[in-house]
C-alpha cells in the first residue's frame, strides 16, 4: 500500500466510522490519533476538551484535547487540524505557528486567570484552566508540571521546507512541538504502528558513549555493551524523548508512585560526585547500535529503539534535577550503564522472540523492585491463549452474511494492520470482510471492556495504566489457579462485553439529550457497570444471545437508554470538581451504585438463570483439559530437538537439574531422530515445567 491509497482508505474509513457513531470525521481522525498515541506509550489517559474563543488582544485561543504524564512530569496539550478533503494543502512553517500560537493564547490566559472573561462560571474549560495553573504553579514533586507538550493533530501532509521545529519555554518550562500529520500516520502504520527512538550522539553534543563490548559465548542471540554515561547526556536524552523511552512495565511503575526520588535528588543536589557509588545504574534494551574504533576506545555513536528496562526512577529524576534547576550542569555525575542489543530484524531471529526475551530481560531487571505481576500483564500468556481463541471460535453467520467472521485479537500492537499492507486491494477487502475493522480487540481495550462490566467503572475512568493493571491483577490470579478457566465460555464473554461497551457507545451520542463533546468516555462504562450492578441475585445477562445475534437484544437496548441518561444527570452534578476526575473516584460509583433503581420487566424476562451460565462454564473447561493435553504434547514437539538440548546444556551446567529432568531433556534432545520415542502427555507436561523452572532461573534459549 503506498500513501496515496491509504490516504484515499483512510479518509473512507473515518466518514464510514462517523456515520456509524453519528458524529463527524474530525471527531473520529481525534479519536484514532488519541487511540494511536496511547498504543505507543506516548500519552496516557487524554481528556477531550473544545475550547475555541478570541481574546481581548483578538488572538484565537484553541485546544482541542490535555494529558497529564506523571512518568515525566509533563502536560500535552492537542489542537486540532481536521479538513475532510483527500487533497489539501500541505502543514507549512507559517501554518505550525498559528496553530502553536492558539494553543500558547489559551496557556496564557488560563494561567493568569483570565479564562473566566470569555465563559460562563459553568464551564467546564474553567476547572480544567484551574487546574493547568495549579499543575503549573505547585511545588509539589508528583505534581508538577516541568515539560509543555503541543501536539499538532493534523490530517494534511508536512510540507517539505519544515526542517526544524522552534522550541521554546512558557514560565520557565521548557515547550516542546509534536506533529501528527498524515505522512507521519502513515510511516507508522508501516512500521507496525511502532515508532522507534533513534539516539544520535551527536545530536547531544557529544562523539560518541566509551564503552566495552561483552564477550559472549557462541550462539547467543544477543550483544551486550557496558559504559559509564554522564548524568548530563542521560537527561538530555530523556528531556527530549521523555516516558517514551520507558519501557512499558517501568512506565506504569513510574506513573502510579510518583517520579521523584529524594534520596537520588539529595545525592544529586549534595553529593554529586558520589552519584555512581550510591547508584545501581541502568539496563537498557536496543534493536541496534552502531560503534567506531578511535585509537583503543570504543564508541556507541548511534542507537536504535531504545528503552530503558531498569533504571526509570534514576533517569526522571536526573532530568527534574535539570529543569528545576536544582543541578543544571549535572557536572561529576556519572551512571553505571548495561546495554543489551537484540537484533530481531537478522535473518531467524522472530519478532515474537525479540519480545518475549525484552519482557524477560524487564522482569528479572526489576526483580528487586515493588513491580507486581500485574505491571507485567502486558506480557502474559493470556494473551496468547486469547489470540489462539480468536483463531478458533468464529462469530456466527449474521445480517444476511453467508459466512462467519473473526473477532480479531491484537496481541501485538498495529498487528491487524501490518497483515494487510503486502495485500492487494482485492485481498484486503477479502481479510476485512472476514476480519473487520470494528471486530478488533486489542488488550487494553479488553481490559476496558471486561472491567466495565465487573462494575469498574471508576478505574475504566482512570486511563489505560490503571485499567490493565486491575485487570491484570484478576487475570494472573485466574491463570495461576486454574488457566483452563480461560476456555470457549470465556471467549465468548469477552466478545459479548466487547459488543454491550461498543454497542451502548454508539447509542449515547444518538440520545437527543447529549451534546458533542460530553462525557461519553464516562458514561459508557458507569451505565454498563449500572445495569450489572442492577441484576437480580441468582439471575445473569443472556451472554448466549448476544453471542448469537452478534448485537444487544432489544429490552437491553431499552434498559441502556434509561440508565445513561440517569448516568449523565449524575456525573455532571460534579460539585464543583472536572467531571472526568470526579469518574475516577470509587466514592463516585459508589454513591452512583446505591442510587435505587427498579429494572423493567421486559429487560427481567430476557435474563437467565446464573445456573445455565456456571453450566456452560464447566462445559467449556472439561474441554479445555482435553484440548490442553494435546497441546502440551505438540509444542513440546515443535520447539525441537535443538532447543530441548540447549536447555539440557544450560541447565546442567548450572547444575539446576536432577537426574530425572535431564532423562526428560535428553529424550526431548532426540525428538525427530531415527526411532526415537515421543514423549507421552505426562512427560511433556514435565518438560514444560522444567523449561518454565529454567526460566525463571534467567537462562533463555
Amino acid at each position: 500500500m503506498n500513501f496515496d491509497e491509504y490516504k484515499i482508505e483512510f479518509l473512507n474509513s473515518l466518514r464510514a466510522d462517523a456515520s456509524v457513531n453519528n458524529t463527524d470525521t474530525a471527531s473520529q481522525f481525534l479519536d484514532y490519533t488519541f487511540s494511536l498515541l496511547q498504543d505507543m506509550n506516548i500519552i496516557d489517559d487524554p481528556n477531550r476538551t473544545f475550547f475555541g474563543k478570541s481574546n481581548r488582544k483578538n488572538r484565537i485561543m484553541q485546544i482541542d484535547g490535555y494529558s497529564y504524564d506523571y512518568a515525566d512530569n509533563s502536560l500535552s496539550l492537542f489542537i486540532l487540524d481536521f479538513e475532510d478533503l483527500r487533497d489539501r494543502d500541505n502543514l507549512t512553517n507559517s501554518y505550525i505557528d498559528t496553530l502553536t500560537g492558539r494553543l500558547s493564547a489559551f496557556l496564557e490566559e488560563a494561567c493568569y486567570g483570565r479564562l473566566s472573561e470569555y465563559c460562563d462560571d459553568s464551564d467546564e474549560i474553567l476547572k480544567i484552566a484551574t487546574q493547568i495553573k495549579y499543575r503549573i504553579d505547585t511545588d509539589d514533586d508528583i505534581k508538577k508540571i516541568l515539560k509543555i507538550k503541543m501536539h499538532i493533530i493534523s490530517n494534511a501532509k508536512l510540507s517539505p521546507l519544515v526542517k526544524v521545529l522552534k522550541t521554546g519555554d512558557f514560565h520557565g518550562i521548557i515547550v516542546d512541538i509534536q506533529l501528527w500529520t498524515l505522512d507521519r500516520l502513515f510511516d507508522i502504520a508501516m512500521a507496525s504502528n511502532n515508532e522507534p527512538i533513534v539516539i544520535n550522539m551527536p545530536d547531544f553534543g557529544v562523539e560518541g558513549l566509551p564503552c566495552l563490548k561483552a564477550d559472549m559465548s557462541q550462539g547467543a542471540t544477543y550483544e551486550a555493551y557496558l559504559a559509564i554515561i554522564p548524568g548530563k547526556l542521560l537527561s538530555d536524552i530523556y528531556i527530549k524523548h521523555g516516558s517514551r523511552l520507558l519501557e512499558g512495565n517501568v512506565r506504569s511503575f513510574l506513573s502510579s508512585r510518583g517520579n521523584v526520588n529524594k534520596s537520588i535528588r539529595n545525592t544529586i543536589i549534595k553529593e554529586p560526585t558520589n552519584f555512581f557509588t550510591y547508584n545501581n545504574g541502568i539496563a537498557l534494551t536496543s534493536s541496534s547500535v552502531s560503534v567506531e574504533k578511535k585509537g583503543n576506545i570504543l564508541l556507541i555513536t548511534r542507537i536504535e529503539d531504545l528503552q530503558i528496562i531498569n533504571g526509570g526512577q534514576t533517569t526522571a529524576s536526573l532530568a527534574n534535577a535539570v529543569l528545576k534547576k536544582d543541578n543544571q550542569d549535572l557536572n561529576n555525575i556519572f551512571v553505571p550503564l548495561k546495554l543489551t542489543v537484540i537484533p530481531y530484524k537478522n535473518e531467524g531471529f522472530l519478532e515474537d522472540t525479540y519480545h518475549d526475551m525484552i519482557q524477560k530481560i524487564s522482569k528479572y531487571a526489576n526483580s528487586q523492585n515493588k513491580v507486581t505481576d500485574a505491571d507485567f500483564f502486558s506480557n502474559s500468556p493470556f494473551h496468547i491463549i486469547m489470540e489462539k481463541m480468536s483463531k478458533k471460535y468464529f462469530a456466527p453467520p449474521v445480517n444476511g452474511k453467508p459466512y462467519p467472521t473473526i473477532w480479531y485479537y491484537e496481541r501485538s500492537r498495529g498487528k491487524y494492520e501490518q497483515e494487510q499492507f503486502k495485500l492487494t486491494k482485492s485481498e484486503r477487502d477479502k481479510f476485512s470482510l472476514k476480519s473487520p475493522k470494528e471486530q478488533v480487540i486489542t488488550k487494553e481495550k479488553l481490559a476496558k471492556y471486561m472491567n466495565a462490566m465487573d462494575c469498574l467503572p471508576y478505574i475504566v475512568s482512570q486511563g489505560s495504566n490503571n485499567n490493565m493493571k486491575e485487570f491484570g491483577n484478576k487475570i494472573n490470579k485466574i491463570y495461576q489457579l486454574d488457566k483452563e478457566k480461560f476456555n470457549e465460555a470465556y471467549f465468548h464473554k469477552a466478545v459479548c462485553a466487547a459488543i454491550i461497551f461498543t454497542e451502548v457507545d454508539k447509542l449515547v451520542v444518538k440520545q437527543p439529550w447529549y451534546q458533542k463533546g460530553g462525557y461519553k468516555l464516562n458514561i459508557v462504562p458507569y451505565t454498563i457497570a449500572k445495569i450489572f450492578s442492577s441484576i437480580p441475585n441468582g439471575k445473569a445477562i443472556n451472554f448466549d444471545m448476544i453471542w448469537k445475534k452478534q448485537a444487544l437484544y432489544p429490552s437491553f437496548v431499552v434498559e441502556a437508554e434509561k440508565i445513561m441518561k440517569l448516568t449523565n444527570d449524575f456525573i455532571v452534578n460534579s460539585g464543583g470538581v472536572i467531571v472526568t476526575e470526579y469518574c475516577k473516584s470509587k466514592d463516585t460509583w459508589e454513591k452512583f451504585r446505591n442510587i435505587p433503581y427498579r429494572i423493567s420487566n421486559e429487560y427481567y424476562n430476557d435474563l437467565i438463570d446464573e445456573v445455565e451460565i456456571l453450566v456452560e462454564q464447566d462445559r467449556a473447561k472439561k474441554e479445555e483439559h482435553f484440548n490442553s493435553g494435546i497441546d502440551v504434547e505438540i509444542q513440546v514437539v515443535k520447539y525441537g530437538s535443538d532447543y530441548w538440548n540447549r536447555l539440557l546444556q544450560e541447565g546442567t551446567k548450572k547444575k539446576l537439574l536432577d537426574e530425572t529432568e535431564i532423562s526428560l531433556l535428553v529424550l526431548g534432545s532426540r525428538i525427530g531422530s531415527p526411532n526415537a520415542r515421543v514423549p507421552s502427555l505426562a512427560q511433556a507436561k514435565r518438560m514444560m515445567l522444567i523449561r518454565k523452572k529454567l526460566d525463571e532461573e534467567g537462562i533463555i534459549v
